[in-house]
């Protein structure tokens, strides 16, 4: 599966949680992103949107990351970053970038 397609199953997930949810506790739940005076906005409804707000981006952070890896494996190549174990390509890449342009963390 994609990941496009696991960031939907995610929140279908998210979504179906809250469902769930709202039947045990017999509250009325907005479904996330909307927007609806009538119904019961808690912390438990306001946490499930932010979920799925962070799943949702991940639809530009994903390739972002594949593109500074990719960006890394050059790096790499040319001897300017070395990978350890337990790092990533994209970190490490991204944390080059930073010094070389004196972007603070």
């Amino acid at each position: 599966m994609a990941f496009k397609e696991q960031v939907e199953r995610g929140v279908e997930l998210l979504v179906l949680a809250q469902q769930l949810q709202s039947k045990v506790d017999g509250v009325e739940r907005p479904l996330p992103g909307e927007f609806d005076g009538t119904k019961t906005l808690d912390q438990f409804a306001m946490d499930v949107d932010q979920a799925v707000m962070n799943m949702l981006s991940l639809h530009k952070l994903m390739p972002m990351m594949v593109s500074l890896a990719a960006v890394g494996r050059k790096l790499q190549a040319e001897g300017k970053i070395d990978v350890k174990g337990g790092d990533s390509l994209s970190d490490a890449t991204l944390r080059y970038l930073k010094a070389e342009y004196g972007v603070a963390e």
